[in-house]
């Protein structure tokens, strides 16, 4: 008979219970691992804020770019419309006194022709007399506003047009000298230095022959691409011819005319006048192309620029680019061509 103390043996395939022992505390993390699972723990939050900040900089890139386009726009209607204006206002008070006054010679010629200059009541003669009073008055005013004129349109014309003009360079000690007066005191020829005639510019002497120079011991030249010069030159050959028609003057007003100078202007042999007004004419004509190429200069160097001046990075280096190299190619164009304020 069996010990009642006898263990029985645990049947085969029967796993023992588990022995009660106290749990053994974890290890602790090593500095490494606790970075490892925080970088881990927070890319994701990493890379929202890392889109968050490009996004922020490509807007704000946009915004900038948007707003330097509206300051470029406004700028550019500004120097068109004062562009435009200078031109209308220039051309206007060239045309009128060149016009009456080429109506008078006209007029002149016709009533010595038909030998009725000093028949008060010939038709020829009361509409050269209606003519002169408008005449003297476009004289007056062209004679006393010529030299303005000329500074608008080297403002609003020369100046706007040149995509190279930097009003910070400028330096008054060394601003253009050519004015009426100037050409009064050189060797300026109304009848053979017509515009591109002889090059783009004409070289200045004085009467004698002398080279008139600038304070830097330059010659000064009348610049043919210059619209200021052209002004210049056309209010001085209109003046010149005003002198040179005296006796048309002395007609128009009831003056006496002095016979001497009157034979002269009526032989094409000693003064070929309709050759002169035929020049101013010229002149006028010439100047107006040039001030419509430049008012079309003002508006390509405000044209609105292609997608690589909307690339930032590559915006900044074309720009850079441009600018170095623009006096190697003409037509290659910056980017950002002004510079705004504000």
């Amino acid at each position: 008979m069996p010990n009642d103390d006898t263990t029985v043996a645990a049947p085969p395939g029967d796993v023992a219970p588990p022995v009660d022992t106290a749990a053994k505390p974890a290890s602790r993390r090593s500095f490494t691992q606790w970075a490892l699972a925080t970088e881990s723990g927070f890319s994701f939050v990493k890379g929202l804020t890392f889109v968050s900040f490009a996004g922020t900089l490509i807007a704000a890139y946009f915004q900038y770019l948007s707003s330097y386009q509206d300051k470029v726009a406004a700028e550019a209607k500004d120097d068109l419309a004062a562009a435009t204006s200078a031109f209308t206002e220039t051309s206007t008070a060239l045309s009128v006194p060149l016009s009456l006054q080429e109506r008078l010679v006209f007029s002149f010629r016709d009533a010595v022709n038909e030998k009725v200059d000093t028949d008060d009541d010939a038709y020829v003669t009361k509409s050269a007399r209606a003519t002169y009073a408008g005449y003297d008055d476009a004289y007056t005013a062209l004679r006393e506003n010529v030299d303005l004129l000329a500074r608008k349109m080297e403002i609003y014309i020369d100046w706007a047009s040149d995509f190279g003009h930097d009003p910070n360079a400028s330096d008054p000690s060394v601003a253009d000298l050519i004015t009426v007066a100037l050409l009064s005191t050189s060797n300026f020829d109304c009848d053979k230095d017509l515009p591109f005639a002889n090059g783009s510019s004409v070289p200045l002497n004085d009467k004698s022959g002398k080279p008139l120079n600038d304070k830097s011991g330059n010659q000064l030249h009348v610049d043919w691409y210059s619209a200021k010069h052209h002004v210049v030159t056309i209010g001085y050959c209109f003046d010149d011819t005003h002198k040179l028609v005296e006796p048309v003057r002395q007609w128009a007003s009831k003056s006496q005319v002095n016979p001497v100078q009157k034979a002269d202007l009526m032989n094409p042999q000693k003064i070929d006048l309709i050759g002169r007004l035929n020049n101013q004419e010229a002149r006028l004509n010439a100047l107006m192309s040039l001030t419509m190429d430049a008012i079309d200069q003002i508006r390509l160097k405000y044209r609105p620029t292609g997608f690589l001046c909307h690339v930032p990075i590559v915006r900044e280096g074309y720009d850079l680019f441009s600018r170095v190299f623009s006096r190697l190619f003409n037509n290659l164009r910056a980017c950002t061509p002004i510079v705004t304020s504000g």
